[in-house]
């Protein structure tokens, strides 16, 4: 018989237990799209308030025409896997978790009973008796098509405003190592998003272990050496200035998104940049990660439902959704599985079917398949030991 199972979004664990993140290793992407193990693409956060008030404000969509886009970044396992066999090669031992995956298709699954508009197709690997999860490339590469199509000019603009607020809103190295002139010229460096700062978080949700690759936008001060440096990290935003009680309501549910995103790996802070309808940098507000959910409890919305507490229900939700993917996934390194939300055929379901003879065949493809031929060869070499 064909193995298919739902569960739905109605769904709630009442375990809601999460063990603290640790970070296990991280890696950088140069702007040639090469991974390295080690922190070359690292940034240190930097933006006093003299540096706001400049006349007519800091303008975040220049350099617009200059920006250089990453063609296709569909979460594609190269660099995760590379530094997980580095720091497995350094303890001398396979990672102990159930799940090895990234925390962005983390985050959609959390936030399914909230935000759940899109189709989402993930992948699913048994591989050395443990779950890789990815993303489908094609129906990641159809969705940003579509979204090209539909984008206009100014949604391009505030999407590049962001990676511009990171540009402006860090350095490169600690500022006591950085010339003044390095200091004063971020505003006419060249933006892209393609070199990166990534982590590898090693949590736990209920009884089951995740580990999640994670993109890092800069540490707020230093990286210990000697200790988990995950309380030093922050996460960098943008959104449109509050002007009235809708703007308000809006960037309560940006809130969600940014609570998980920092949640499901422990980064403790987002500095938030506030942009006026011009994209020119207004204001910049600090938020503690631990206490948005109590924030927004505390503010009293006329619109808003005074029992949804979204924070504790998306937890819950996802508690009980990947217990049931390890629970339910069977251990068959010969067969793979893909998980599917898609509204237009059932908001109500999640489905887990297993994949047909061809995909899991691509799949699988020693040289081009999810796990990299590097990292099987490896985990071959420590079952030998």
């Amino acid at each position: 018989m064909e193995f298919s199972k739902v569960y739905p979004l109605q769904s709630r664990a009442q375990d809601a237990s999460v063990k603290q993140p640790k970070e296990l290793i991280s890696y950088s992407r140069d702007i040639e799209g090469q991974y390295r193990v080690d922190d070359s693409q690292l940034s240190y956060f930097y933006l006093p308030d003299s540096q706001l008030n400049v006349p007519g404000g800091i303008d975040l969509q220049a350099g617009f025409k200059d920006f250089r886009a990453n063609g296709e970044d569909f979460g594609e396992f190269t660099g995760l896997l590379a530094a997980l066999e580095a720091y497995e090669r350094k303890i001398g031992a396979k990672t102990p978790a159930n799940i090895i995956t990234w925390r962005g298709l983390m985050r959609s699954l959390m936030l399914l009973p909230f935000v759940n508009r899109d189709r989402i197709v993930l992948n699913i690997v048994v591989f050395d008796g443990q779950i890789f999860i990815q993303q489908d490339f094609q129906n990641a590469r159809e969705a940003a098509e579509l979204e090209k199509l539909t984008q206009s000019d100014l949604n391009k603009r505030q999407i590049y405003s962001g990676y511009k607020f990171e540009k402006i809103a860090t350095l490169s190295k600690p500022w006591a190592q950085c010339s003044r002139k390095e200091i004063e010229q971020r505003n006419k460096l060249p933006v892209n998003n393609i070199e990166q700062y990534a982590t590898v978080v090693k949590t736990s949700f209920g009884k089951t272990g995740l580990v999640m690759g994670a993109e890092v936008d800069c540490v707020f001060d230093y990286k210990p050496e000697d200790a988990d440096p995950l309380p030093h990290y922050v996460e960098l935003k943008t959104t449109r200035v509050l002007d009235s009680p809708q703007a308000v309501f809006s960037f309560e549910n940006k809130l969600l998104k940014f609570w998980a995103q920092c949640f499901l790996v422990g980064i403790p802070k987002i500095i938030c940049g506030f942009r006026d309808d011009n994209l020119i940098l207004r204001t910049v507000e600090e938020y503690k990660t631990e206490q948005i959910p109590v924030m927004i409890k505390n503010n009293p919305l006329p619109n808003r439902h005074p029992s949804k507490n979204k924070f504790m229900q998306s937890l819950k939700f996802f508690n009980g959704l990947i217990n049931w993917i390890n629970e339910t996934i069977p251990r068959d390194e010969t067969k793979t599985y893909r998980l599917v939300f898609d509204p237009a055929v059932n908001p109500n379901y999640l489905n887990l079917s297993e994949n047909n003879a061809t995909v899991t065949n691509q799949l699988l493809d020693p040289e081009t398949g999810m796990i990299s031929k590097a990292f099987r060869d490896w985990r071959n070499e420590l079952r030998s030991k």
